[in-house]
């Protein structure tokens, strides 16, 4: 979304704000700064805000004269008292990892450019190899918590590209000798 919108309405008219503790003030005022002037916000992790829902419906329904370019985008996972009068007046859209290892591998791969992927040396690329793969090994093992997997562990796609920056900053200049023990700290 991040790139979309910085292409369609450029990064200076795109706000985000990862709801929690202490956010909603921060929310607010991106949110009446977006239908004023016509920006893009978009508020993650909605399910971690749902006591804060009847308020954005509020701002949502008072305004009268908002831009016709302002785009609201929200993300939550499942919640039993997400408001249903916001579902209702939503566009909604599921995001699910396509079925099998090598799809997801592929995936992967596939938003990551040639120019990303040639950068670097053979151990960058070994290690976005195995980062791709544990990616896609976590994705892929969802399906199958209720029959054997203790534990949920998510692993999203910013997951992805923030242990795809570190293994950029470990292995800058072609750096074969990597300090690995501070990478699996930070990964873990």
């Amino acid at each position: 979304l991040e790139d979309f919108a910085t292409k369609t309405v450029g990064a200076e008219r795109f706000h985000q704000v990862a709801m929690g503790q202490g956010q909603a003030e921060v929310a607010l005022k991106a949110l009446r700064t977006g239908m004023k002037e016509g920006h893009w916000v978009f508020l993650k992790n909605m399910h971690l805000a749902i006591s804060w829902l009847s308020t954005l419906e509020k701002e949502l329904s008072s305004n009268t004269s908002t831009d016709p370019n302002f785009r609201l985008w929200m993300t939550s996972e499942p919640h039993i008292r997400f408001s249903s009068i916001l579902l209702k007046s939503s566009l909604k859209i599921t995001f699910e990892s396509p079925p099998g290892i090598k799809k997801n591998l592929l995936r992967t791969f596939e938003g990551w450019t040639p120019e990303y992927l040639q950068r670097g040396g053979g151990i960058r690329a070994q290690a976005l190899f195995v980062l791709a793969w544990f990616h896609a090994v976590i994705q892929e093992r969802r399906a199958y918590i209720p029959q054997g997997w203790s534990k949920f562990y998510e692993f999203s796609f910013a997951d992805l590209r923030g242990s795809s920056d570190l293994i950029d900053l470990a292995t800058a200049n072609n750096n074969t000798n990597v300090d690995w023990v501070p990478l699996h700290r930070l990964l873990e």
